[in-house]
């Protein structure tokens, strides 16, 4: 992982009112130009089946947060910042069960390859370690190349990962778009670099890839030529659903996880 200074990334920890006894917590780790607001219909679910949620704003997403003048955003760097929220936990505290969307998805892969202690499951939502679509890159490259990322582009990108919202729900899931542009350029090239051909090799942990029928960003036959890869790999389909299957079909998302963990991990004694 990354060398230099690594920030502790603002976490927001959410404890359900009745826990379901089970002590291991899911760290929900958001993509590219997002942030916790998509997260929550998803959290409220885990929330009330008595699971509790950590939700993470990854390196420079956090509103007003200044990184370290020598942090370099990467994947590695961003796995790191995450590696180090979970182990300023204590050493006694254990695993954790990842849940990655989109960019997020391939921070987690690259956390749970360098750091198997730390997961004890992992779950893709949208996404998969494989090229992305050419012509996202290339809209993506042409913003970057500007400077900004233009009132359009913002339009057109949140049109293909959410279809129709509401003005008042694209207020609010936008603003992932309001971090700087430094984060969001150096972010931007790390989603779409990828992971590092060997991670998902070196990842051992129960692995769950959640994907809807409608995904615009990440077409439902590489979803499943991922997971035929090896059988500890399971995937589940949600109909209907787009890239932001978490915020469009959060009940089915939330059963989907607490099947893979139910089944995955042990009870406690």
């Amino acid at each position: 992982m990354a060398d230099s200074v690594v920030p502790l990334p603002f976490v927001h920890v959410l404890t359900p009112a009745i826990p379901d006894g089970q002590p291991v917590p899911a760290v929900l780790i958001h993509g590219w130009a997002s942030g916790s607001v998509y997260w929550e219909p998803l959290a409220r679910k885990l929330l009330d089946a008595g699971r509790e949620v950590w939700i993470l704003d990854l390196p420079g997403y956090h509103p007003g947060e200044e990184l370290p003048p020598d942090f370099e955003w990467t994947l590695d760097s961003a796995a790191a910042s995450v590696a180090a929220a979970l182990d300023a936990r204590g050493a006694d505290q254990g695993p954790v069960h990842l849940v990655g969307h989109s960019m997020g998805g391939s921070v987690s892969l690259t956390l749970a390859a360098a750091r198997p202690d730390l997961a004890a499951s992992l779950t893709l939502v949208g996404m998969a370690p494989v090229p992305q679509n050419q012509g996202f890159k290339e809209v993506l490259r042409s913003q970057l190349d500007q400077g900004f990322f233009d009132s359009g582009t913002k339009a057109k990108l949140m049109n293909a990962w959410y279809g129709d919202l509401s003005a008042a729900d694209v207020e609010r899931l936008s603003k992932g778009f309001d971090v700087p542009f430094p984060v969001l350029s150096a972010s931007a090239l790390a989603a779409m670099t990828g992971v590092e051909p060997s991670v998902p090799g070196r990842v051992h942990a129960p692995l769950l890839v959640i994907a809807g029928t409608d995904d615009r960003v990440r077409p439902m036959e590489q979803m499943r030529a991922f997971v035929a890869e090896s059988p500890h790999r399971r995937l589940t389909v949600i109909v209907g659903a787009g890239h932001n299957v978490h915020w469009e079909q959060p009940e089915e998302c939330a059963a989907a996880l607490t099947g893979l963990w139910e089944t995955s991990w042990p009870h406690p004694a």
